[in-house]
């Protein structure tokens, strides 16, 4: 119980970005710790992203239940966001009062272009994950570990999404049911 809680505040204390810039995190503390396999990770991003409440607190309800039931749970949650919110108080003011500072305007871009890094790294992840039946050992077999129905699903969805421009549940139920028959 306390590795799983000390993994999770970690995560919690030094990452910047929201829930899917905690994905890399999330993932790597998850596979190295064998709590989740490579395509479970990817099948709780799916979930995760599809039930109500931030991705990270809803990986981290999932890891800590299936860890240590329904306390660890409810504790890997709290330790995942207590240190953002007391970071967020605390320095609320502060922010407020220097926002406009040069120091704290470089500070934040720096933020903004990491986060972007690691959501990129979490989509590259979870694209290998969810598109190759396993992964490649060298790029010259890529096409015959290839998932041509997760390929033509993914290519799809982009396409639909771009013309309809829909409430994102429609999407996530319809595909999920369109899933259902296909796989």
């Amino acid at each position: 119980m306390i590795k799983l809680l000390f993994e999770f505040i970690k995560i919690g204390t030094f990452t910047y970005g929201g829930g899917l810039a905690m994905i890399p995190l999330l993932r790597d503390i998850a596979i190295d710790n064998l709590w989740l396999t490579d395509s479970q990770f990817a099948n709780l991003i799916a979930i995760s992203q599809s039930t109500p409440g931030p991705i990270a607190i809803n990986m981290a309800t999932f890891i800590g239940f299936t860890e240590q039931s329904v306390i660890g749970a409810i504790l890997a949650s709290l330790v995942l966001i207590l240190p953002g919110l007391i970071l967020a108080i605390a320095l609320s003011k502060l922010l407020a009062k220097y926002r406009k500072h040069p120091v704290v305007t470089a500070a934040f871009a720096g933020l903004k272009a990491t986060v972007i890094g690691l959501i990129a790294t979490s989509i590259v992840q979870v694209a290998i994950v969810s598109l190759f039946k396993e992964v490649p050992k060298d790029f010259g077999e890529i096409w015959s570990y290839l998932d041509l129905k997760a390929l033509i699903m993914l290519a799809s969805a982009y396409f639909i999404i771009q013309k309809t421009q829909k409430h994102p549940l429609y999407y996530i139920l319809g595909f999920g049911l369109i899933s259902i028959f296909i796989w």
